[in-house]
C-alpha cells in the first residue's frame, strides 16, 4: 500500500470516529469541517405518516477530510513519560526516542486524547521546530478539540516550512472551512489541483465547499469527479447525492445515496437522504422505512 492510500485509510478511520462531532458545513456550522466543509442545515418535510422531527441533527455533515500524516500502522503502547525533576523542563527527545514519541502521539490522536497528543507533538516540536509531519498532525488535534484559530496557525507554519504541500493545503482548507472562510479554502484547494490535478480530496473537499456556498451545480462537477478518481470514498458519494438533489436529478440522487449506504451501511443521513428522494419521487411507501432505519442509526 502506498503512502498516499495508507493516509486515505487513516483518515476514514478518524472521519468515522468524527462522525458524531457538530460540525457546520451544509448544516448550521461550516464543516468544516470538515474539508470537513464543513448553505444552512436542511430538513426536508417527510410525506405520508413519517414525521422529520429531530432529524435536521441527523442530517448535518461532517468536516472536511483532514490528513494525518504518517499516521498508519499498528497501535503501540504508550511509552512512559519521562521523570522530571520539580521546576526542570523535560529534555527534548532523543534522535532514537523521536519515533517511539511520535507513534505514542498517533495512538493519542486515534484514542481522542487530545491533550496527551498536543502534549506530545509540542515534545517533537520543542526538538525540531521543523518537523512539518508533526505541526500539521498538531493542528489535526487542536482542530479536534475545536481550537481552530490555533490550528490555523500551525498550519500556516507548515505552509511557511513547505509551501506546495497538498496535504498541508488541504488540511488548511478543512480548518478555512470550519472558520466559515470559504474563498480562502477554494483558493489552497484550486492550488493543490494545480500541481496534481487528479488529486480526489481536493475534489471532494471543493464539492463540499461549493455546496456550503450554495453553488449546487458546480458541487456536481467537483463530486463526480471526485468519485471516478476514488469511488470508495462513501462521504463523497453522500454529499454528491445531496447536491443532485438540490439541482433535481432525483434518479442521480438516489444512486449517489445507495452507493453512500452500500460502502457504510450505518451511514443515517444517507439513509434519510435516500426517503427525501424517494418522497420527491411520490413514493412514500417506500420512504418511510428508510426515514425510520435513520432513526434507529441515529439512535432516536
Amino acid at each position: 500500500m502506498n503512502p498516499a492510500t495508507e493516509r486515505r485509510a487513516a483518515r476514514r478511520r478518524l472521519m468515522a470516529e468524527w462522525a458524531a462531532r457538530t460540525q457546520r458545513l451544509l448544516g448550521t456550522e461550516p464543516e468544516g469541517a470538515g474539508i470537513e466543509e464543513q448553505p444552512p442545515s436542511r430538513s426536508v418535510p417527510a410525506q405520508g405518516n413519517e414525521t422529520t422531527q429531530g432529524m435536521e441533527a441527523a442530517s448535518r455533515p461532517r468536516q472536511l477530510p483532514f490528513e494525518l500524516l504518517d499516521a498508519a500502522g499498528e497501535p503501540r503502547a504508550l511509552p512512559e513519560p519521562p521523570v522530571v525533576r520539580a521546576g526542570a523542563a523535560p529534555e527534548p527527545p532523543q534522535p532514537d526516542e523521536r519515533e517511539k514519541v511520535r507513534q505514542a502521539a498517533r495512538d493519542a490522536t486515534e484514542q481522542r486524547d487530545w491533550a496527551r497528543a498536543s502534549e506530545l507533538y509540542r515534545q517533537l516540536l520543542e526538538a525540531d521546530p521543523g518537523d512539518v509531519k508533526a505541526r500539521n498532525n498538531l493542528a489535526l488535534v487542536l482542530e479536534a478539540a475545536g481550537d481552530h484559530e490555533g490550528a490555523l496557525e500551525e498550519l500556516d507554519r507548515c505552509l511557511a516550512l513547505a509551501p506546495s504541500s497538498p496535504d498541508v493545503l488541504i488540511n488548511r482548507s478543512a480548518v478555512l472551512g470550519s472558520l466559515g472562510q470559504y474563498a480562502e479554502a477554494e483558493r489552497d484547494l484550486a492550488s493543490v489541483l494545480a500541481g496534481d490535478p487528479v488529486n480526489a480530496d481536493a475534489y471532494f473537499n471543493l464539492g463540499v465547499v461549493t455546496s456550503r456556498r450554495g453553488r449546487w451545480r458546480e458541487a456536481v462537477r467537483y463530486l463526480r469527479r471526485a468519485v471516478e478518481l476514488d469511488g470508495g470514498r462513501a462521504a463523497a458519494h453522500f454529499y454528491l447525492g445531496e447536491a443532485l438533489n438540490k439541482v433535481d436529478d432525483l434518479t442521480g440522487a438516489l444512486q449517489a445515496y445507495q452507493r453512500a449506504v452500500e460502502l457504510h451501511p450505518t451511514h443515517a443521513r444517507a439513509w434519510y437522504g435516500m426517503g427525501i428522494v424517494l418522497d420527491r419521487m411520490n413514493r412514500p411507501e417506500e420512504a418511510a422505512p428508510l426515514y425510520r432505519h435513520s432513526r434507529e442509526l441515529s439512535g432516536r
